[in-house]
């Protein structure tokens, strides 16, 4: 008999596990140990206000440190403004509540910019499991709808996948799969998460191929 393969997808907003805030730090002064100097006292200062939250020295590290001369164009000419020191830190934060306080002392007191925060859900999050069932009925859901409409019930699951299943053109399972309308044109991959305002949007995928019976 045929079979019908088809792809089932869900998503929901979930509260995120850490983030990582990246600041920038940087400094023009005239000559460049002037401008080391001061991003490395601006990087002290943070150091204490990450631990002064209680955040571990292992969850935050250096994200590189460099200087170069630093140019402007002046009637059609460039001069020389002296040198630019940057530096940044990347910090991984267990408590959510650090970020408000970690965000305005860092700008206030540190002068350090804010490069990104990135929210992350653990693997071992509850939720993902969830959304995985969820994509397994949604996949069940949409294989029930084309059988009905084809005269045909479902029958045994064939196979699973997080990755579409391809058949060999000119195979049995190919050909049954293309007439009966069951395969899908495989869209592009969707992004894996999306944040918006403190939220992780996760999403699940799972490719199932069912066996048909005729509907008696």
């Amino acid at each position: 008999m045929a079979t019908i393969t088809v792809r089932g997808s869900a998503s929901r907003p979930v509260q995120p596990d850490r983030v990582v805030v990246s600041l920038g730090l940087t400094q023009l002064a005239k000559d460049a140990p002037s401008a080391l100097d001061a991003v490395a006292q601006r990087s002290e200062k943070l150091a204490e206000l990450l631990a002064a939250l209680d955040v571990p020295r292992d969850q935050w590290v250096t994200e590189g440190v460099n200087v170069a001369e630093e140019f402007e164009w002046r009637k059609e000419s460039q001069v020389s403004v002296g040198y630019r020191a940057t530096s940044g830190v990347a910090a991984t934060l267990q408590n959510l509540d650090a970020i408000g306080p970690l965000l305005r002392d860092a700008v206030g007191s540190c002068q350090a910019s804010v490069r990104n925060l990135t929210w992350l859900v653990d693997a071992d999050n509850p939720a993902r499991r969830e959304l995985l069932a969820d994509a397994a009925r949604a996949a069940r859901d949409r294989a029930e709808a084309y059988a009905d409409a084809l005269g045909l019930r479902l029958g045994h699951v064939e196979l699973v996948s997080d990755d579409p299943i391809v058949t060999a053109p000119g195979s049995a399972d190919h050909d049954a799969a293309m007439s009966y309308g069951a395969r899908m044109k495989v869209a592009a991959p969707e992004a894996a998460m999306d944040v918006s305002g403190g939220l992780v949007t996760l999403s699940a995928e799972v490719y199932v191929r069912f066996g048909t019976v005729p509907a008696s």
